[in-house]
């Protein structure tokens, strides 16, 4: 049961982006089709632009709303969007709110 339940652990600091945060669940050890995590960034801050080669990245915006950007043009969401952005694809997400906005992201195939 253990491998297939993860309990409510601790964010931990992005290691390059400020004010973002990230709680990791279901990883790469455990299944090589996806894995999936919590990502938190707080008011004002964003994730900045970034490419992965070999995974597409979806979200679902839990709480909070943005800025999401693909193909060089930023978008805005809101909380219940789903935002993808697939493999090799430049993208981009800013906190344009005075809240925290919160993230389920999940890549396929697994990276980390």
């Amino acid at each position: 049961m253990e491998k297939n339940m993860i309990n409510s652990g601790e964010l931990v600091k992005h290691p390059k982006e400020k004010g973002v945060y990230m709680k990791h669940f279901f990883s790469s050890a455990d299944n090589d089709r996806l894995n999936n995590l919590e990502v938190t960034i707080e008011a004002g801050c964003e994730i900045s632009p970034h490419i992965h080669d070999n995974s597409s990245e979806f979200y679902y915006v839990v709480s909070g709303f943005g800025e999401f950007m693909t193909d060089g043009k930023w978008h805005p969401f809101k909380v219940g969007d789903a935002l993808k952005a697939p493999s090799g694809m430049e993208h981009a997400i800013k906190n344009t709110s005075t809240e925290r906005v919160v993230l389920f992201s999940t890549f396929s195939p697994a990276i980390r």
